[in-house]
Formats: structure tokens, C-alpha cells, sequence
């Protein structure tokens, strides 16, 4: 829909029809002589009803009730220019009138004005009377849907979406404002709370509708990312649109890549395969799973004859010079071999020889990650992160996201969630939304 940003160019209907109350939730007690206006109105003098309103308003022009009355009644003679013009004068007056800023953001929202809506709804939710304090969730459900519309998924939207769904029963909320409501806490990681409300949706109906698709879309995506395997069939069927089907289906296989490859990174190969089977279930030509699973599987090989070789050379080095590369490749083999006790002696070794190889800080901090020595892996990695400042990306994800285990595991869930969200890049993104998640109630 093409946008109006010029104000409601919007022709003045005919005015012979019967005049009808213009009722909405939030009209305050009508003063007199609206009610005579409206009166004239529908006895067929919308004209001298219009009349009185302006011959009261010449005199008292700064009168913001009269005001907002005269633009509301204006409004229900389709002309909405002037209506607009009287409300944006009450609260030009007082920036606080509820009423006023609340039709101004109605309007603007019909012209496809979002950005002018969003301002008034805005301004009317921060002037709600207590008389009317159960109005707010109806404004709030107005904000939800243009930022759904907008896609506006910011902090700002998130604060406003968890407030109107803490305070309204899943079950009394309108399906489009749900509907608007699951897509953006899907779009910041809230996952359960948009499968619930989805869920609520698909239930009601046995619709085929798009929205209802949607909705459909939406909770069988967020069943993929919570790992409910009996949740990722249950509405699939109702997903019809080719666009959407093609979107679950790149995204979904994705995902679990994603965090097969980031746990591949640290170690959890049981936990990595897991991820990439699931994906490899979901979309079995997926070859890039495939591979990447052939390459976890193969670090359960037997590499002690590895390790025998790297220590023949470090023996031999020592001769001639000491080689660091020999001990971080020992460290790393170690590693894999869950000899973590001995991976930690090799690395000191490593880092003594050269303290400028950052991987085998990492390889340390792995090592003593496995063996419960949390707060020594944390300075190590912190160590790391200080000493290397200029990291590729995906590095620098995969130190912070090994840091917030180590801080998980401690306990300590802020210094974790600081540290996931410094690891929220790139092919780490998915796997440190997962652990944000786990923490979030802690």
C-alpha cells in the first residue's frame, strides 16, 4: 500500500445519511453539547450539529475537550483533514490528552503512515488515565501489529511485546495481534512463548488461510530450534505456501548445521553428531551435513599412533631446537584422545616455548573446560582474549562462546549471557541463542 505522509487526502463523504454515534473504547463522558451535535446529527443536520460545535469552540479555542469532541465529530463526517488538524491542536496544548493522541495514531495507522502512528500510539500509551488503565493492552496490540508490519524487532518492540503478553490471558488475545505477537518473539529468540501463542492460533481453527499457514510456519520453526521432535510434524501438513515450505525446509537443516559445527568446535563431538543427523533427518540430501558428519565421526579414531609419532619428534627437536608447532599439535591430540590432564602440561610447554600461538590458549582452556576447572579456563581464555585482540570473527565467537559455558557452569548466568552475546556471529549464532535461552530463567 502506497504511503500518505502528505495528511489524509481523503474526500469529504456526501452528508445526507443517518448520523450514527461514533463509538469507541476509549471516548471520555461526552460534554453537552456534543451530545446536542450528535443529536441534530442524527435527527439529519449534521451541518448545524458541526455549527454549535464551532460556535462553542470560537470561544474558548484553547479548550483541549472541545477540541478533540469537535475533531471526533468532524471524523464522523468523513473529514478527516480538519479532524486531524483539531487533534493535533489539543495536543499541541497538551501533549498529555489521551483521547487525541491515540485517534491521531488510528489515522495515521488507515493512510499506512507507520512511522507518525507509532509516535501517537506511543505518546497515548504513556498518558493512559488509571480510569482507563485496561486500555493500554488495546494500544499495545496496535503497536505489536505495525511492528510486525514494519518489521521492527528492536528492544523497544520486544519490551512492549512481553508487556502486553504478561498482562493478557493467551486465550483473549485478538488472533491478528497474536499472529504479530508470536512473530516477533520469534524474531528475538522466544521461542516457547511464540510457540505457545501459535499454537493457541492453529487450535481455534481449521483454517488454510494464509495467516493461519503462518502461524503454522512459525511454531513448527520454533519447535526445530527447542528441539521438540513431535512438535516439528504437528501442524507441518497445514503449511501450503510454497514460500514458507521452502523456508522451513533451507532453514530448519540449517540450524541444527549450524549447531552441529559450533559443538564440533568444542569438543562435544556426541552432542555435534547428534545436531547433524537431525539435520541430515530433516533434509537427507544434504550434503554439506554429510560431510561434516563424516569428519566428527573420524575423531573417534584411535590416534595414538598419531601422538607416538608427535612425540618422537618433539624428542628429536630437542636436539636441534624446540619446536612449538610439535607441542600444539600434541595439545590438540590430546585433546581429542580426552587425555585433558596431559594436554594441559603439553600447552604450558607450548606457551612457554611461544605465547603467541592463541590456539593452543584455547586448546588449555578446552582442557580444563572438560576437566571441571572452570575458573582456570576462564582466565586463560580471558588471557587470550586481552592478549589477541585482533581475532578473525569466527575465532573470536568460538573463545566468547567457550567462555560463557565456563561462566554457565559456574553459575555465574550474567557474565555468561554477556559472553554469548559476544558470541552471537556468524555460524555461532544459532548455538548461543540456545544457550542464552537455557540461562534466561536462571
Amino acid at each position: 500500500m502506497k504511503k500518505n505522509t502528505s495528511i489524509f487526502k481523503i474526500i469529504v463523504a456526501n452528508c445526507s445519511f443517518l448520523f450514527i454515534l461514533f463509538i469507541f473504547g476509549f471516548a471520555k463522558a461526552q460534554p453537552e453539547v456534543y451530545t446536542k451535535a450528535v443529536e441534530m446529527a442524527q435527527k439529519g443536520n449534521p451541518q448545524d450539529g458541526l455549527n454549535l460545535l464551532k460556535t462553542e469552540l470560537n470561544a474558548d479555542s484553547k479548550n483541549t475537550e472541545l477540541l478533540y469532541y469537535t475533531g471526533l465529530y468532524l471524523e464522523q463526517l468523513k473529514n478527516i483533514p480538519k479532524a486531524v488538524e483539531l487533534y493535533k491542536e489539543a495536543v499541541k496544548i497538551d501533549k498529555t490528552n489521551f483521547e487525541a493522541n491515540y485517534r491521531l495514531g488510528f489515522l495515521y495507522e488507515k493512510v499506512d503512515s507507520i512511522s507518525q502512528a507509532f509516535s501517537y500510539y506511543e505518546m497515548a500509551l504513556s498518558h493512559v488515565p488509571a480510569s482507563k488503565e485496561q486500555e493500554k493492552n488495546t494500544i499495545l496490540g496496535r503497536i505489536i501489529i505495525l511492528s510486525d508490519e514494519a518489521e521492527k524487532f528492536d528492544e523497544e518492540t520486544i519490551k512492549y511485546a512481553d508487556e502486553y503478553f504478561e498482562s493478557e490471558d493467551i486465550d483473549n488475545i485478538p488472533p491478528p495481534v497474536a499472529l504479530s505477537l508470536a512473530n516477533i518473539l520469534y524474531q528475538n529468540s522466544e521461542y516457547e512463548d511464540a510457540q505457545e501463542l501459535t499454537k493457541s492460533i492453529l487450535e481455534k481453527t481449521n483454517s488454510n488461510a494464509y495467516p493461519i499457514q503462518k502461524a503454522a510456519f512459525i511454531y513448527t520453526s520454533c519447535a526445530f530450534r527447542l528441539q521438540d521432535f513431535d512438535g516439528m510434524t504437528t501442524y507441518y501438513a497445514r503449511i501450503k505456501d510454497e514460500k514458507l515450505k521452502t523456508e522451513l525446509e533451507n532453514t530448519a537443516p540449517q540450524y541444527y548445521y549450524n549447531l552441529g559445527y559450533a559443538y564440533f568446535f568444542m569438543y562435544d563431538f556426541d552432542r555435534s553428531m547428534r545436531y547433524l543427523r537431525t539435520a541430515l533427518t530433516i533434509k537427507p540430501d544434504y550434503s554439506s551435513a554429510q560431510i561434516f558428519l563424516n569428519k566428527v565421526e573420524d575423531q573417534n579414531t584411535d590416534k595414538s599412533d598419531a601422538i607416538y609419532h608427535i612425540k618422537k619428534k618433539i624428542e628429536l627437536s630437542k636436539e636441534l631446537s624446540h619446536d612449538a608447532a610439535y607441542y600444539y599439535d600434541l595439545t590438540r591430540l590430546f585433546v581429542y584422545e580426552k587425555r585433558y590432564n596431559e594436554a594441559i602440561k603439553v600447552a604450558d610447554s607450548s606457551l612457554r616455548l611461544e605465547p603467541n600461538r592463541h590456539e593452543v590458549y584455547f586448546l588449555e582452556s578446552i582442557a580444563n573446560y572438560k576437566t571441571n576447572r572452570d575458573k582456570e579456563g576462564i582466565v586463560i581464555i580471558q588471557t587470550a582474549l586481552k592478549n589477541f585482540p585482533k581475532l578473525d570473527n569466527e575465532t573470536r565467537s568460538k573463545y566468547y562462546f567457550l567462555l560463557g559455558l565456563l561462566y554457565k557452569r559456574t553459575q555465574n548466568y550474567g557474565e555468561a549471557r554477556k559472553a554469548f552475546e559476544q558470541s552471537k556471529r556468524g555460524i555461532f549464532e544459532d548455538a548461543s541463542h540456545w544457550e542464552i535461552k537455557s540461562i534466561t530463567s536462571k
